[in-house]
């Protein structure tokens, strides 16, 4: 198997992918987690939940068991979420991205799939129908948890900057223009026969 991320141990306070809340007894290591660590927990945590919703069919398979429709949907919804997950980490390993440019741009592909997809071109079964509603569950899950690591990500990237007072003067000309001295072309003469 070619996981990274394999079955083990979940986060110490058992909600993957989240920081431990301000004021809590978690140590100062624990708030500075970074997102490249966030990722991977949310990673490694989504291929567990994949891993026992499996398992949990199997099971009920090999004890000759019916697969109730709580199994399917948990087992349909967790692969489509691994899926999305899964590819933001094909995204960091493969493309050499860094972890929130790779989740912007998984984002920006779950979006599309949530509002672009073209409606089926033949009519499905009520199966295909819930299987649908799993895979758009499951990308709206991936949007909602990845923009809040997102947002966390940027809110503490903006207590470490430097911020600019209220009152400074922003410079957003482009650099070529402060040189010291810009070069001036002549004016061109107008070729318009109404121009003075």
């Amino acid at each position: 198997m070619d996981d990274r991320y394999q079955p083990g141990s979940l986060c110490p306070n058992d909600r993957p992918g989240t920081a431990s809340a301000p004021g809590s007894s978690a140590g100062p290591a624990e708030d500075a987690r970074s997102f490249d660590e966030l990722t991977a927990e949310k990673i490694t945590a989504v291929r567990h939940a994949y891993y026992a919703a499996a398992a949990e069919g199997v099971t009920a398979l090999q004890n000759g068991r019916w697969l109730s429709g709580e199994q399917l949907f948990a087992a349909a919804h967790s692969q489509a979420s691994r899926a999305w997950w899964d590819l933001v980490d094909q995204e960091i390993t493969g493309k050499r991205l860094t972890s929130d440019h790779a989740v912007r741009r998984v984002r920006s592909w779950a979006r599309h799939y949530l509002t672009g997809e073209p409606p089926a071109a033949r009519p499905g079964t009520l199966f295909d129908h819930a299987l649908a509603h799993a895979s758009r569950i499951a990308a709206r899950d991936f949007l909602t948890v990845s923009g809040q690591l997102l947002t966390q990500h940027l809110a503490e990237a903006r207590d470490g900057a430097d911020v600019r007072a209220p009152g400074m003067r922003v410079d957003n000309r482009h650099p070529a223009s402060s040189l010291p001295n810009p070069v001036v072309l002549p004016a061109i003469p107008s070729t318009r026969a109404d121009a003075p």
